[in-house]
């Protein structure tokens, strides 16, 4: 009974990160390089970039970017690099591991693993693109938990 019962490893990873940085475009060609991929628009100041709406998905206030003035005066935008931040993660891994042996030099490893074993959802950064009719909606996410079993013989 303790053969089976005992030795059993429990191992676990807690992930839990900030937002990661994205890069808001204008999705229009503001300055004449040929190049639309990297433009990016005015902020509009006074308005608040985050709508952060997490049941609703939209997580950009359009409001706060503009092309139009940019656009008029043939000239990059005002908004930085990476300005905004994406949604916030919260992960968790967990295994379990036991090892039995068969004979000298013979055993057996059982692994059971979970990745993201409480199934929370990790929300992908929001479309960026300015001119994109989704801008500022979130349209994807991680996906769900993820079980694995494995057996080792080594010898």
């Amino acid at each position: 009974m303790k053969a089976v019962l005992g030795g059993w490893t429990i191992q676990s990873i807690t992930t839990w990160r900030s937002g990661l940085p994205f890069n808001v475009t204008s999705g229009a060609l503001l300055y004449p390089n040929g190049r639309v991929d990297g433009q990016r628009p005015d902020y509009v100041s006074g308005n608040d970039p985050y709508n952060r709406n997490p049941s609703a998905l939209t997580w950009l206030n359009r409001a706060a970017f503009s092309n139009t003035a940019a656009a008029a005066e043939r000239r990059f935008g005002t908004l930085g690099y990476n300005a905004m931040r994406g949604p916030s993660g919260f992960s968790f891994d967990a295994a379990l591991h036991k090892q039995f042996q068969i004979r000298e030099g013979h055993r057996v490893t059982f692994r059971l693993e979970a990745f993201n074993a409480l199934n929370h959802k990790i929300l992908n950064s929001p479309v960026a693109a300015v001119t994109n009719p989704n801008f500022g909606l979130i349209t994807g996410a991680s996906g769900g938990r993820n079980v694995q079993l494995a057996l080792k013989y080594n010898f």
